[in-house]
């Protein structure tokens, strides 16, 4: 529960919340998107003006109801008729039409939907001109330091396989050392993370994550590229990952760090682009991005 802008939030998960927060102490709120510029996301800052603020606010306030009556057990058309809201209720059913004439279906009911056109063009990246990227300052958005962590991962490798005084190399030869190095530079960092965290049984089985950041409500998948052969398999693996981990209730943001030394993948662009992006899954939204370090 949170009490943001004289309002309780009782279902929202930790990314909006976040999101609130942000919105409350600064007017604005932090985001990954993508640059067509560069040809990959970017982290920035999107400055809201008064009547989007509240908007905003009012659009989460919805949704978070919305959620209270499907916790209760309603089917989604039944909890979105338990608004008092006629204009959210048009607004949310306009939408839904929307996606199933686009052929996605699986993204009725999702926050989008509750925000009205002009909102989820900001939110969602349609308004590039009202985008801050931001590259090299710490923003005081927490999700950005564990960006720079893993784009810093490869010089922390470089200078601990070049140690002097004739001290021992740490060399990456299997998946492990890629964790156990992530993972010593992350902890301090982010307190709360903890490894080795499983989803909830699907089916009487449940999947291991590498590692877990609840403070950002992000989930974090090590790979390490064995030879030319598992570059090949890595994708799969990866989509087997993505439709497992949105279960986990931290999985707002999916990182996978594919620590690929030998230059096996040989279109790294590609091969991060295509599996990198937002994904809703059993009505779970959540972001993606796949970073594969040299």
């Amino acid at each position: 529960m949170a009490e943001l802008f004289g309002r309780q939030f009782n279902y929202l998960n930790r990314e909006f919340i976040q999101d609130l927060r942000d919105l409350e102490k600064q007017g604005c709120i932090y985001a990954q998107l993508w640059r067509e510029e560069i040809d990959e996301f970017g982290f920035c800052r999107i400055q809201f003006r008064p009547d989007e603020i509240v908007r905003f606010v009012d659009a989460l306030d919805a949704y978070d109801d919305f959620l209270r009556y499907r916790s209760q057990g309603n089917p989604p058309e039944e909890a979105l008729d338990e608004l008092s809201d006629e204009s959210v209720k048009a607004r949310v059913r306009e939408y839904n039409e929307w996606t199933k004439d686009i052929g996605q279906p699986e993204t009725t009911f999702c926050p989008a939907a509750f925000y009205g056109g002009e909102l989820e063009s900001l939110v969602c990246g349609g308004k590039p001109d009202r985008y801050e990227f931001l590259q090299q300052s710490y923003t005081g958005d927490r999700r950005f330091l564990l960006s720079e962590i893993v784009e810093g991962f490869s010089e922390s490798v470089s200078i601990l396989n070049d140690r002097d005084a004739d001290r021992p190399d740490f060399e990456m030869t299997c998946e492990q050392d890629v964790q156990d190095l992530l993972y010593a530079i992350m902890k301090p960092i982010f307190p709360d993370s903890r490894p080795e965290e499983y989803t909830p049984k699907h089916a009487t089985t449940s999947k291991r994550i590498d590692f877990v950041v609840p403070e950002i409500s992000t989930v974090i998948e090590a790979k390490y590229v064995r030879d030319s052969s598992h570059a090949k398999d890595i994708p799969d693996e990866l989509k087997i990952d993505i439709e497992s981990y949105h279960k986990h209730t931290d999985c707002s943001r999916m990182i996978a760090v594919v620590w690929d030394g030998d230059s096996e993948i040989t279109d790294r662009s590609n091969f991060e682009k295509d599996l990198t992006g937002p994904r809703t899954i059993d009505g779970t939204e959540f972001q993606v991005e796949v970073r594969v370090i040299p």
